[in-house]
C-alpha cells in the first residue's frame, strides 16, 4: 500500500503540525522525561507516524504498542513497565549501541481499559522512569485529562489540501479530502485502489406481526434506518456478473489505470 511504502521516516518529511513537531523535539531532547506527550486528533491524519518519525529522528528505538488491544489490565502495564526498566533495549545492547535509548509509543491509548489507564498514569509519574512515553488517541481520556500536570496534550490536525496537492498533482485533492472526511490514509487508499463497489441493499419481507410493524413505523417516524433493510444476501448473482464484466475480459483480469501505476520495490541483486 502507498500509505506504508511511502510512509515518512524523518520528522522533517511530515507536512503540517509544526507546533506538535516542535513540542516533540523539545520533549525528546530534554532529560529527565518527567512528563508524557499525548497526540490527539481524528483518525488517519498521521499521529502514529509522527510519533515514530520523532523517535527515529532523535535517535530512539521505537517500542510501538497498540494499547487498545494489548493494555487491558494492570498486569499488562506492569509487564511493559518492567521491560523498560533499562533505557536501552536488548537489540541495541547486543549490537553494541548503548547510547540508542528506547521510546515507548502507546498507540490508541483512548481505547485501552480505563482502569489500566490509571496504571499508565502511575508509570508516567514514577520518578525512576528512564524512557520517554508518547501516546496517541482520537480523544483525550478522562483519566489523562485529570492528570494534565504530567501529560502534555497536543491536538493534531490534517495537513492543508494545498500541501497534499503537491504530492498528487493530477488528483483533485480538496474533493477527495471532503469525500474521505479528511482522513489522509483513506484518501491515499482511494487514489491507489479507486472507489469500492457498493453492495446492493435488500429489504426483508415483513412478517406482519404487530410488534414488528409497530417498530418499523417508529423507525420511519423518527427518520431512522429501516431495520428490515440489509445487504443483499439472496442467490441473485447480478452484482457478481457486473463485477466480472467490469474487471474480466477474455478470462483475464484487466488492470485498471490506478493499479497499473503501482510502484514496485527495487529488487537488490544477490
Amino acid at each position: 500500500m502507498y500509505s506504508e511504502i511511502f510512509r515518512p521516516t524523518d520528522l522533517s518529511e511530515l507536512l503540517g503540525n509544526t507546533e506538535a513537531k516542535d513540542i516533540l523535539k523539545a520533549y525528546l531532547t530534554t532529560e529527565p522525561f518527567s512528563k508524557a506527550v499525548l497526540l490527539t486528533g481524528p483518525p488517519g491524519i498521521g499521529k502514529t507516524t509522527m510519533a515514530l518519525c520523532a523517535a527515529q529522528t532523535f535517535g530512539f528505538d521505537a517500542l510501538e504498542i497498540n494499547a487498545s488491544k494489548s493494555i487491558r489490565s494492570f498486569e499488562d502495564v506492569e509487564k511493559i513497565r518492567d521491560s523498560c526498566r533499562s533505557a536501552v533495549n536488548i537489540r541495541s545492547f547486543l549490537n553494541g549501541n548503548t547510547k540508542r535509548k528506547t521510546c515507548v509509543i502507546l498507540d490508541e491509548v483512548d481505547g485501552s481499559d480505563p482502569h489500566a489507564q490509571k496504571k499508565i498514569i502511575e508509570w508516567i509519574q514514577d520518578p525512576t522512569r528512564s524512557v520517554p512515553i508518547i501516546c496517541t488517541g482520537n480523544e483525550l481520556p478522562t483519566v489523562f485529562k485529570r492528570n494534565s500536570d504530567y501529560i502534555e496534550n497536543i491536538r493534531c490536525f490534517p495537513p492543508r489540501p494545498q500541501d497534499i496537492q503537491t504530492l498528487f498533482p493530477k488528483e483533485d485533492v480538496p474533493t477527495l479530502l471532503k469525500e474521505c472526511q479528511y482522513d489522509i490514509r483513506r484518501m491515499i487508499h482511494r487514489i491507489q485502489y479507486g472507489v469500492s463497489d457498493v453492495l446492493p441493499k435488500y429489504t426483508l419481507p415483513p412478517t406482519g406481526l404487530n410488534p414488528e410493524m409497530s417498530f418499523v413505523l417508529k423507525q420511519k417516524m423518527f427518520g431512522l434506518p429501516n431495520v428490515l433493510e440489509c445487504h443483499d444476501g439472496t442467490p441473485d448473482t447480478s452484482h457478481l456478473s457486473e463485477t466480472i464484466e467490469k474487471y474480466m475480459t477474455g478470462g483475464k483480469r484487466v488492470r485498471n489505470a490506478v493499479a497499473s501505476k503501482r510502484l514496485k520495490k527495487p529488487v537488490l541483486d544477490k
